[in-house]
């Protein structure tokens, strides 16, 4: 996957999550939060978004030489030695840093899911 391919992925995840759940949270913040712990939108709660090393390393191969992902990952203090921790390592800060890129797409579904309930 390519980074771009995370940051769909993950924001369908969390678009998901956030009709089914936005009434349970009070505000974008403690909704973000939900969403980034949410083994189903970033993995980060378990460690794994997709409870396989070798599905992780199917996700992740094409991170390493993706100008876009290492930018991102080297803003948020990463170097390459990310790639020392493992596949799902890898997988679930791709998700993490995608969530961030996306949120503020996500905020506005957020606001018109409680706005509908």
């Amino acid at each position: 996957m390519t980074f771009e391919d995370y940051k769909r992925q993950v924001e369908e995840d969390a678009r998901e999550t956030i009709a089914e759940g936005a009434d349970w949270y009070e505000s974008w913040d403690d909704m973000y939060d939900a969403l980034f712990t949410d083994d189903a939108v970033t993995g980060n709660g378990s460690g794994s978004y997709t409870f396989s090393a070798a599905r992780a390393a199917e996700n992740a191969r094409g991170l390493a030489f993706d100008d876009d992902f290492i930018a991102e990952a080297r803003a948020a203090g990463y170097d390459m030695e990310l790639f020392a921790e493992g596949p799902e390592a890898v997988d679930v800060v791709a998700r993490c840093l995608a969530l961030g890129l996306v949120s503020g797409a996500l905020e506005a579904a957020y606001e018109a899911a409680r706005a509908a309930a």
